[in-house]
Order: structure tokens, then C-alpha cells, then sequence
């Protein structure tokens, strides 16, 4: 039955810029640029295009994010200068009334002064600050703070084009992709309209502006008798020219509304379990399980004879990301620090564990019920369910960039013990299987993937799944690299499955990038989850049989194909070449990835990933005869090659301190270790993340640091 025009409510929603994919404009040192103009889409259930200007045009407000420091201070400033010109004031009295006060300064003039400094500030959004003597301020963690909001005026209303990614006139802020419509992300809404807004910086934040290098702002769309929609942090203000910068990359947080609970379940179940039943618990637990489940289980091991108390190793990896967000502001605070990437397996999976089945048949992937909320509450430090072991939040006040990762196309949660994948949070086996109650797994589901599990990240977070960014003469392009792929089942079991890969759009997509936005010269950075090499530690034994050498020159592990130690043993050049003799597509890149790796060669200085929860890093260079059409006069295009690249291992950004020695062996494609999980047997390795620093507008370092738990 389709609904009457006069009685549909009508409803409009703003959908990009947006939290994971903000727009940079720029502004100059001299703060003299205070105009700005960009285009907004939005996607509506309104049939014309009259009908919906008239919904948004006087309905749309930025908000300014500043920091609570900063505001007190300049708050404590002010009224200083107001306390100043009072007294100002006084001196101009007449002699008779200065003389009388003489006698009535007191106790009563010092609480008049004092009275500036006590109560409290309350930002656009009606949220409380406290306000605190001058030497206290410095004690303060950083904080956001919602400025005067700025109303633009908004006209040019015109229908949204749709190009799909492999045209070149797609543009990534503004062209809606099918699968929205496709996939129902915005429900019964699919109408995508644009409009402009123009808007002038306010004098508060000019003057923040002052102090420091960006400012960030909220995008409100006010809906009448309905709840306002609100992109946050989608547009940045930003001085820098881009020659020299710093960001983040950070990959596989896995966020679950579970993860805040692990640590209060085996708890309690370990003061109310004793010892002796422990070995009945097991046992009986074993029986229980299918035969499907087994087989995804691993042979337990024995028992550490030496086990540390339970919050000395539980790995919470929600926690991982608060204390990186405490990081990242200090940074920005000392403007040493620009922007962060996400990428990929974001949250573990999509439904939040806790729901009943018959509740999950119901809610569509609802936004409320998925781990998509748990992700924007920790950005944006909303109100959680306070739990034993939680670490405290702040909201992040840096913009984020993000793709998703195989993680993210799980629909529901799986069983720890599957794999022994409880390692990688610090738990032991037995404390595993305290669990199942709570948080029992059904086999089948918890490996099915569906596009629907994105619907509450694109909705809600970041609606394009391909894009690029370009910032001076950096180029920013991040991939979907896709789902789970099931080619090869024993990688998917062993815990190291391999993704689908990209589609032929997306190498359409990389050639239109390559033909039209790409300068010779300029840094390209490649953002993807699923890692485009990931060899395995050793050589099978067929290539050992297959290679024309003696056993004993055989070197069997990758470690031991490190260009740092072949160069100390005289071995150079082509031997420290790891193609050819291992397995470099080993749980990544399924379909077109020689296209891609060929590609990284020809234009790449940096491709970032994630995906193996390890730290390895390569460069590549041509192989022999191999030549390339990166800078003939024709368009540019990627062919299928048997060897696209030279392949070599090492721990490069360790050894590179210099622009010119990271020049010299560029490209590089690196896998950065998981910020939420470590891996099986390092799970202490969990927390990590890549420092990427351009000096002189050249790649200067990428090294991983870890943040403090």
C-alpha cells in the first residue's frame, strides 16, 4: 500500500560529509579567509525538489568543537578584563564616594571578586563545565566543548547524481552509491537531493583558531517533531598546507558491546566456581559441543603453571581505544597531530550479543542493537553502562577516516574458545567456557556475512566504502577490500582468512585516480584492511624441492629472508626477493590482486593494512624487464601480470630516519599490529598503532608505538 502524500511524515537526512569521512577546508595562517562554501547531500522521502528545500533551508546549524581548557581560560581571560575595567570604572568616581569605600572594603569586595571563578560554563548544548582556579587548569584531560553554534545560509538545491565509482565524474562527498538504495541503509528513504551552504567563521572561532592548527564542527539538521540529525565532526577548518604533518593509523579494533562485560562475567564466575569443579566444567562443556564446533576448535594446551591475576592480563580491546582517543587528544593539544585512519574490522561483529534470538529476527540490524553503536559512544564519549574493568572515555578531537574490514560483514558473535581466539584477550580456556551461558555462539551464524551488518555504519558513520582525500599534494585513497573469503576454508578455520578482494570498479576506480587527480611527485597513501602481501613463515615443501640450490642454502623461514641479515651474510639483490619462494597471498587479497599490487608499485609511497593482527613490512621494486606505463602519455591502466612486483621483507621503519632513506627503498606496504587484539601467542602486542610523519612534503617515518594499558 503506498502512503498518501498528505499524510507520510515527511523526513530528510544528512548523509555526507559525515563522522568517518569529514571535509577539509582550508584556511590561511593569517586567519584573513573567514567565507566558506561547500555542498551537502542529503537523502529524503520528499518527491520534490520545492518540497524538500523547504524542509532544510532555514533547519541547518554548524556547531564548533572546542576544548573545555581553552574555554576556561578564555573565559577566566574575560573576565579578568571585565574585573579590571569595573575597577577602571571606580577610579573615576567622585573623591566623596571613593573615600567612603575605602571603609567598606571588606570581606564583601573579595567574594565580588572571587564570584568570577565559581559556578560553572554551559556550552551550546546545554552540557555543564566546572570552573576551576587558573592553577588547576593544567590537570584537566582534555575535553570537547560545543561553541556558538553558526546558522549558513543554504540554497543551490538540486538532485543528487549517481555515478558509480568506476565514472570519472564520481565524487566521493556527493555522488550517492546504489547499494544505499539497494540494501534499504536510509529505509523507505531514497531520494538524494544537494544543497550549498555558506558560512562565516565567528570571531570565537577565529580566535581558536589562534591557538591551534584545525577546528572541527558538528552538522545539525533540525527536523520538525522529530530528533535532530547530527553529522558530527564532518567539516574541518584546518591551517595546515600539508608539507609537513603527522596521523595515525590504527587497524582491527574489534569494539563489541561484550567486551565491557568479559571481565565482570569470569570474574564472578571465578569466585563462585571452585578448583576441583573446574576439570567436571570442562568436561561436561566438551560433550556439548557439535561436531562443526570441534572442528573449529584447536587441541587445548597445557596450563601455565604461572597464572597472572585476571585484570593483570585481560585484554578489553574498547579499552584499547579510549586510551588511544586520551592519546590522540594530548596530541592535538600540543598541534602535533592531524587526523586518524580506521582501517577495517572496527567492531568484532554486528548484532550485540546480549539479544535474544527472537528478538534478532525482528530488529533488521537496528542501529540501537548493534556494535555500531558501541563504536560512535566511545568516539564520542556518549553515556555507557559503567563495568568493572572499564576504562574511563573522552570524546576524540580529531578527525577520523574510515574503511571497513572483513569483521565488519559478520552479523553475529562467535565463541572464543573457536581457534583458542580467547588468547588473543588474555583469558585462559577454562575461563572461556565461564562464557557460554552469557554469551553461547551458534556455529553457523557466527561465520555468516551479510551487507546488512554495514547498515548501521553507514547510516550512522561513514556512508562511502570507496573514496579519496586530497590534501596539498597528498593523495589519500581508501579501498574496501571486502568479506570473508571462503576459497581456501583451513585459513578461514586457522584463524587466517582471506578476504574477497576488489572488483573490477575498483580498478576502474584506482586508473580514473591514476588518469586524472595523481601528480608525479606527490605522496599517494593507500588505506586498505586486507593486506595486498602476507606470506607465510615458512617455504612449503614443494618450493623447497622446486628451488635449484643445496638444502643447506636454503633459508626455510621469512624471518630469515630479512634484506638486513641476507646483507650482512653477502647476500644481496635478487636473493633477498621473498617472491617466488613463499606464498605471498597467504589469507589476503582474492580476486584482482595482482592489478592491485601493481598498481602500489607504480604509484604508492605507503599502502597501509591490517587484517593479520602482526607487524610486517615490505617494499617492492620492479622485477627484471618489467616496465611500466605510469608515466607514458596514454591513459593509464592496470593489467593482470604473473610477477607485478619484486617483493622484499624487512622491518624497515626501524631502520629509515631520514625523508631521503625512506625515498630510497619506497614504495612500502606495511601491516600494522591490531590496536584491539595481539595475536595468538604475543596477545600483550594488542594496543598498537603507526605514527605517520611528513616532513618537506616527503615521507619522513611510519614506526608503530603501542599505547599504555
Amino acid at each position: 500500500m503506498i502512503e498518501s502524500e498528505s499524510i507520510r511524515p515527511k523526513n530528510a537526512l544528512l548523509v555526507s560529509p559525515n563522522l568517518g569521512h569529514p571535509l577539509f577546508l582550508h584556511i590561511d595562517n593569517d586567519l584573513k579567509n573567514h567565507k566558506f562554501e561547500l555542498k551537502l547531500l542529503f537523502v529524503s522521502n520528499l518527491d520534490s525538489l520545492a518540497q524538500f528545500e523547504e524542509y532544510v533551508k532555514n533547519n541547518i546549524s554548524l556547531t564548533p568543537i572546542l576544548e573545555y581548557k581553552w574555554k576556561l581560560l578564555e573565559y577566566l581571560e574575560r573576565a579578568k578584563e571585565e574585573r579590571l575595567a569595573k575597577l577602571e570604572k571606580e577610579k573615576k568616581r567622585s573623591i566623596w564616594s571613593r573615600i567612603k569605600s575605602i571603609f567598606k572594603r571588606d570581606k564583601k569586595e573579595k567574594i565580588e571578586e572571587e564570584a568570577t571563578i565559581e559556578g560553572g560554563l554551559t556550552d551550546s548544548k546545554g552540557v555543564k563545565f566546572d570552573i576551576i582556579p587558573t592553577e588547576e587548569i593544567t590537570k584537566l584531560r582534555p575535553r570537547a566543548f560545543r561553541g556558538e553554534e553558526i546558522k549558513p545560509i543554504v540554497s543551490k538545491f538540486e538532485d543528487a547524481s549517481f555515478y558509480e565509482i568506476d565514472n570519472p565524474r564520481f565524487d566521493n562527498y556527493i555522488n550517492p552509491q546504489n547499494y544505499l538504495i539497494k540494501h534499504e541503509i536510509y529505509g523507505s528513504l531514497n531520494k538524494y537531493y544537494t544543497a550549498n551552504i555558506f558560512f562565516n567563521l565567528s570571531n570565537e572561532v577565529i580566535k581558536f583558531l589562534t591557538s591551534f592548527n584545525f577546528i572541527m564542527f558538528d552538522i545539525e539538521l533540525s527536523r520538525p517533531d522529530k530528533k535532530e540529525w547530527i553529522n558530527y565532526h564532518s567539516i574541518v577548518v584546518s591551517k595546515n598546507k600539508w608539507i609537513d604533518f603527522k596521523f595515525f593509523h590504527a587497524t582491527d579494533l574489534h569494539l563489541a558491546e561484550r567486551n565491557d562485560r568479559i571481565y565482570e562475567i569470569v570474574r564472578k564466575w571465578k569466585t563462585l566456581v571452585r578448583k576441583s569443579d573446574v576439570s567436571e566444567i570442562v568436561a561436561q562443556s566438551a560433550k556439548a559441543l557439535s561436531f562443526f564446533q570441534r572442528l573449529l576448535m584447536k587441541q587445548p594446551e597445557e596450563k601455565a603453571k604461572n597464572v597472572k591475576a585476571l585484570h593483570k592480563r585481560y585484554i578489553n580491546p574498547n579499552n584499547n581505544f579510549r586510551n588511544l582517543i586520551k592519546l590522540t587528544n594530548k596530541q592535538v593539544m600540543q598541534n602535533d597531530l592531524d587526523f586518524i585512519v580506521l582501517t577495517g574490522d572496527l567492531i568484532d561483529f554486528a548484532v550485540i550479543s546480549k539479544i535474544d534470538k527472537e528478538k534478532r529476527k525482528t530488529i533488521d540490524f537496528d542501529y540501537e542493537y548493534s556494535n555500531w553503536r558501541i563504536f560512535k559512544e566511545i568516539v564520542l564519549n556518549f553515556p555507557q553502562e559503567k563495568r568493572r574493568g572499564m576504562v574511563s572515555g573522552d570524546e576524540i578531537l580529531c578527525p577520523l577516516f574510515t574503511e571497513v574490514g572483513n569483521h565488519d560483514f559478520r552479523n553475529y558473535h562467535y565463541d572464543l574458545r573457536w581457534g583458542n581466539l580467547y588468547k588473543k584477550i588474555g583469558l585462559t580456556g577454562d575461563e572461556a567456557i565461564a562464557l557460554n551461558d552469557e554469551l553461547l555462539a551458534n556455529p553457523i551464524g557466527s561465520i555468516t556475512k551479510s551487507f546488512q551488518s554495514l547498515k548501521g555504519y553507514l547510516r550512522e558513520i561513514n556512508s562511502s566504502l570507496d573514496y579519496y582525500l586530497k590534501l596539498g599534494e597528498n593523495n589519500f585513497i581508501f579501498l574496501n577490500s571486502g568479506s570473508d573469503s571462503f576459497k581456501n576454508i583451513i585459513d578461514f578455520v586457522s584463524g587466517h582468512p582471506s578476504v574477497t578482494g576488489l572488483t573490477n570498479k575498483q580498478i576502474k576506480y584506482l586508473e580514473n585516480l591514476a588518469n586524472t587527480e595523481i601528480k608525479s611527485g606527490s605522496n599517494t597513501f593507500l588505506l586498505i584492511h586486507g593486506p595486498p602481501i602476507n606470506p607465510k613463515k615458512n617455504i612449503s615443501s614443494f618450493k623447497r624441492f622446486s628451488l635449484s640450490k643445496t638444502p643447506q642454502d636454503i633459508f626455510t623461514s621469512i624471518e630469515q629472508y630479512k634484506e638486513s641479515i641476507l646483507a650482512k651474510l653477502g647476500k644481496k639483490g635478487s636473493s633477498a626477493r621473498i617472491d617466488g619462494k613463499f606464498d605471498v597471498k597467504y589469507g589476503t587479497i582474492s580476486s584482482n590482486w595482482a592489478k592491485l599490487l601493481k598498481f602500489c608499485l607504480d604509484f604508492c609511497i605507503l599502502t597501509l593494512s591490517g587484517h593479520t593482527h602482526q607487524l610486517k613490512e615490505f617494499r617492492l621494486s620492479n622485477p627484471q624487464n618489467l616496465t611500466t606505463n605510469a608515466s607514458s602519455t596514454g591513459p593509464y591502466s592496470l593489467e593482470k601480470l604473473e610477477i607485478p612486483a619484486a617483493i622484499f621483507y624487512d622491518f624497515y621503519s626501524e631502520q629509515i630516519d631520514t625523508p631521503e632513506e625512506v625515498e630510497l627503498k619506497a614504495p612500502y606496504i606495511v601491516q600494522t599490529p591490531a590496536l584491539g587484539l595481539g595475536s595468538y601467542f604475543k596477545p600483550n602486542l594488542a594496543g598498537a598503532f603507526r605514527e605517520i610523519i611528513v616532513k618537506k612534503g616527503k615521507l619522513a617515518s611510519f614506526k608503530v608505538d603501542y599505547i599504555k594499558r
